[in-house]
């Protein structure tokens, strides 16, 4: 069972329930409160608002139901959930009142049709009229009790008799309402001559306000095809650069103003440049020279005699006169601001050093720590070597040892020869067992190999193969005779 709850203001009036007060939200709110909103675009409206959810979950191009500036609507979320602090800034403060259900979405449709078919009759009804206005769309209110007209015209126009014949047609509250170019542009939305989305139905809240002087004080051309924008007007972001222009402007001299300067040189303005911070000057000697900013000395007196006429005038602005002295100066004025970032910074650290251990840095004991650190270092290099030396004297052998180790390596290289001759003399002996013989003659097989068969050249290698086949005979000639 549902329950319809209503909202009162002040005066005992029934408003919609997604209108909350300023008083309200002042007491429901604190400052800094971190609070969760989505913005959401309604018809008709290019442009998004932002909306209060709280704790709903809602999903991108989700249809609620929200008060817009015309009444309760059906929009469409146009962005994910974020989260902002409470600012008194931002009062009043919207909410969405309910996801929008199939009944809500087939009245849109239906709105949305009537809203149409209401164009056409009031488009009818201005031709017959006779009247210099342009109808550009048509939008219910007030749950579709009140039904609005936007038009544009040139001029303030007398509509009405075309209100009462609207009134008898429709049978409904009428309002013609009329806008402006811009304002018409920013409902419908469209692209710019940059390629992006416009201005106007975008992000801007006040748009407007562009006149003819901002486009010559950035020194653009005065082409209307140019200028203007989608609506016809002057474009929007002229407005952007105006201010950097002007302060610009302010630093440099006027053109046609004669001018004194630095090196000598005196003339009258011609051209200013005024993002690089130059200036050309015809100076007094027929010659078209640039300067930088830095070489403007004062402007000449009114006794100061410029020549009206020149027979031959050269330009010299390839080169600016000046430019590496005011190049100079900048890096040096950056300098001087990193140094002053560098001590604020040193200043900083020196006081949360002091907060956290209760004393200054040991900025002044650094050099005793620096030399007692190299002491402290040095000593340790020469234990570290002592220590080797000493590992080094009780691990290796001495001379007549390593001598005595050679002499044992040549006994074992020569010891094979006469354990083969052992072996053959052995073998005409009665043997008692016949394991014994093949574990004897296993060594004497390994060391032939080691000896006769590891050389590169191929007559060693052979010589090595006929000494490991003599043993293998003999050994059969030997297990074939009578064992006692």
């Amino acid at each position: 069972m549902s329950e319809n709850i209503s909202n009162y203001d002040d005066d005992g009036d029934v408003v919609a329930p997604g209108y909350e007060p300023e008083h309200e939200e002042e007491s429901r709110f604190k400052d800094g409160q971190i609070l969760r909103f989505v913005r959401v675009r309604f018809p008709g409206h290019n442009r998004s608002y932002p909306f209060l959810i709280g704790k709903k979950k809602l999903t991108y191009g989700q249809q609620v139901m929200a008060m817009s500036d015309r009444g309760m609507a059906v929009g469409y979320v146009n962005s994910f959930p974020y989260e902002m602090a409470f600012d008194k800034s931002m009062l009043p403060i919207k909410s969405i009142n309910k996801v929008a259900n199939e009944e809500d979405i087939s009245k849109q449709h239906e709105h949305y049709k009537k809203e149409k078919e209401y164009e056409t009759i009031c488009g009818n009804l201005i031709t017959t009229h006779k009247l210099d206005m342009n109808l550009t769309h048509v939008e219910f209110t007030q749950f579709g009790k009140k039904v609005v007209f936007y038009f544009t015209a040139p001029a303030r126009v007398d509509f009405r008799n075309l209100v009462k014949d609207l009134v008898t047609a429709l049978k409904l509250r009428i309002e013609l309402r009329q806008i402006s170019v811009r304002d018409r542009a920013a409902a419908v939305g469209g692209i710019g001559p940059c390629g992006r989305q416009l201005c106007c139905s975008s992000f801007l809240n006040q748009y407007g306000h562009v006149n003819i002087k901002m486009a010559k004080n950035q020194n653009l051309t005065l082409t209307y095809g140019k200028l203007n924008g989608v609506c016809g007007q002057l474009k929007c972001c002229l407005q952007y650069e105006d201010e950097v222009y002007e302060h610009k402007r302010d630093k440099l001299p006027i053109e046609g103003d004669y001018v004194f300067l630095k090196n000598g040189d005196k003339g009258r303005v011609e051209r200013l440049h005024l993002l690089s911070e130059q200036f050309d000057v015809l100076t007094d000697r027929g010659t078209i020279r640039r300067y930088s900013i830095n070489l403007l000395d004062k402007l000449a007196d009114e006794t100061y005699k410029f020549p009206e006429f020149f027979e031959h005038i050269s330009n010299e602005t390839s080169q600016v006169v000046g430019l590496s002295d005011y190049e100079s100066q900048k890096t040096k004025a950056f300098e001087a601001e990193i140094q002053e970032i560098k001590k604020t910074s040193e200043t900083k650290a020196q006081e949360i050093f002091t907060q956290l251990f209760g004393e200054e840095t040991f900025s002044d004991n650094y050099e005793e720590l620096k030399k007692n650190y190299q002491q402290q270092k040095s000593s340790n290099t020469k234990f570290t070597e002592v220590t080797k030396e000493a590992e080094f004297s009780f691990s290796g052998p001495s001379s007549e040892e390593a001598l005595e180790e050679e002499d044992m390596d040549d006994d074992e290289d020569l010891a094979p020869a006469p354990q083969q001759h052992q072996n053959r003399h052995n073998n005409n002996k009665p043997q008692h067992n016949h394991n014994q013989n093949k574990q004897h003659h296993k060594p004497n097989h390994q060391h032939q190999q080691k000896h006769g068969g590891g050389g590169g050249d191929k007559r060693n290698q052979q010589q090595g193969f006929k000494q490991q086949q003599q043993p293998q005979q003999q050994n059969r000639h030997n297990n074939n005779k009578p064992r006692s």
